[in-house]
């Protein structure tokens, strides 16, 4: 399991991450509660598991997809030091808000479409409208978020009916005006049976000038609105105690905006990581400032060639966890998305 903790504005976050035992079910959290749980795994690993379609205390989400080859893992984020309010819709708990010294946050997690029979397009807006929705219950705006996670079944077959729809929704709340939050967007089923679910991070500051939240360029990339899909390569929210610089999820994408490497897994892989590493170095962090990983393979046999990177880069220890799902494109074989935090 990789754990990792950090305490700022007196609430203590870490991020624990690792292998779901299917006839043991998710560990007990040892202290603190946790905030929000995701995992992957096939689906009738994840029902052997008991894990539960939707949150009651616990906001959840669980996604399902893949040849079931590689282990069901998951990661959730335990709190210290504040006490959740639960935000809930349609019986259901979608998530929390909290607060500490610095600012009010909500944490989203499997925000569904009411109607899991509407078309992909209606699904996608009614979720941006369901995270906007529930971030009401904290006071917030969509303007307040800094990072999304949207993830579709069978996104091959319609990621631009996705993107057409995501757009919509940003020109009709002028999100291009302010700051275009990060994002991943992987194609992964859920066990609700929509065609899209997504997760959130809002920030509200306290006072002026307490939390800043900016957008963080590729220094090896274009941005990703250059080629039509409306994300930040990274988002930093950085307080007067740590900075957290949170990746989008990146893949093998040539400064133009065109696919590297096509059918070549290992050089995928390499430029993913080095393109990850120049943002991190942008904003003069490193791997070693991980708190959290997610390794997206388009197919389980791709999992020799990236342990023998990590091995050959010394960093089997980094907190990841390892998921078969569909990238956005066909020809995209890996993704990865990270958080890293230093101390300011």
């Amino acid at each position: 399991m990789g754990v990792s903790g950090v305490m700022n504005g007196g609430v203590t976050r870490r991020q624990e991450l690792g292998a779901l035992v299917v006839s043991q079910g998710i560990p007990a959290v040892t202290s603190g509660r946790a905030f929000s749980q995701t995992g992957w795994g096939s689906r009738a690993e994840l029902l052997r598991a008991a894990v539960g379609a939707k949150g009651t205390e616990v906001p959840q989400l669980w996604l399902c997809g893949g040849t079931g080859e590689l282990p069901p893992v998951y990661q959730r984020l335990v709190v210290e030091g504040a006490e959740p309010r639960l935000i809930r819709r349609h019986g259901c708990t979608v998530g929390v808000r909290y607060e500490d010294s610095h600012a009010e946050y909500c944490l989203l997690t499997g925000v569904l479409p009411p109607d899991l029979h509407a078309s992909r397009e209606a699904q996608t807006t009614a979720v941006f409208e369901g995270v906007e929705d529930a971030l009401t219950d904290a006071g917030m705006t969509f303007a307040h978020v800094a990072r999304t996670w949207l993830y579709m079944d069978k996104i091959l077959e319609w990621y631009t009916l996705f993107n057409r729809a995501r757009d919509a929704f940003f020109r009709s709340r002028k999100v291009y005006d302010g700051l275009v939050p990060a994002s991943t967007g992987i194609g992964s089923a859920n066990l609700c049976g929509s065609a899209i679910t997504a997760c959130a991070i809002a920030v509200k500051p306290k006072r002026q000038g307490a939390v800043t939240v900016e957008a963080v360029p590729s220094p090896l990339q274009c941005a990703a609105l250059q080629y039509g899909s409306s994300f930040s390569r990274a988002v930093e929210i950085a307080t007067p105690e740590y900075r957290t610089l949170m990746v989008s999820g990146t893949a093998s994408i040539e400064p133009g905006g065109a696919t590297a490497y096509v059918d070549d897994v290992s050089q995928q892989i390499e430029l993913t990581m080095d393109v990850v590493e120049a943002i991190l170095v942008s904003r003069g962090m490193g791997w070693k400032d991980a708190t959290r990983a997610v390794m997206y393979l388009k197919k389980a046999s791709y999992l020799g060639a990236w342990k023998a990177w990590l091995k050959a880069h010394r960093m089997e220890a980094m907190p990841l966890v390892t998921i078969e799902a569909d990238v956005c494109r066909d020809d995209l074989l890996v993704e990865l998305e990270i958080d890293t935090v230093v101390k300011v």
